[in-house]
């Protein structure tokens, strides 16, 4: 589980396992700790339009590192193919998500999108800042969570 409200910063990669074996040896030296955990691996995950692989290498200790992998066709993939590896997005932490959002539309921060959930999460909620009101990076803004040693997130205590 990310420490706090600065839970991930999500990379949009061409080749998930290439990635993952890559951060594996970024991490051993920079950040070893980050490899105590078991990597928490979805190979078949939808959100929106979009289907992707991804995989998350779990913290303790700070912020987590996500890896997506867009199926081909989806929104993401042309993403990719149009831009080449790069951030995604960053992603805060929050209980009470609808509200943050709508706090943040009423002091004329930019939202894009609806509130989404995976019905294999069904107690996670996320939302988006735009890119245009963060000066240039999309922001997620989702409910807490945490990884646990099946390697799948799980809703974390109320922060």
């Amino acid at each position: 589980m990310p420490s706090g409200p600065f839970a991930h910063i999500c990379l949009l990669v061409k080749d998930l396992d290439k990635a993952v074996e890559d951060w594996t040896k970024i991490l051993g030296v920079l950040d070893p700790r980050q490899l105590d955990r078991k990597l928490v691996r979805y190979d078949d995950f939808e959100g929106g339009a979009d289907k992707m692989r991804w995989a998350t290498f779990v913290s303790e200790h700070g912020a987590e590192i996500q890896m997506i992998e867009p199926a081909p066709g989806t929104p993401l993939y042309q993403r990719l193919e149009k831009h080449g590896e790069h951030v995604h997005h960053i992603c805060l932490t929050t209980n009470d998500v609808e509200g943050s959002l709508e706090t943040l539309r009423g002091q004329g921060i930019e939202t894009v999108g609806e509130i989404s959930s995976d019905p294999t999460m069904s107690w996670q909620k996320w939302g988006w800042v735009s890119h245009r009101s963060a000066h240039g990076v999309l922001v997620e803004v989702a409910k807490p969570y945490e990884s646990h040693d099946d390697g799948k997130w799980h809703p974390a205590p109320p922060r």
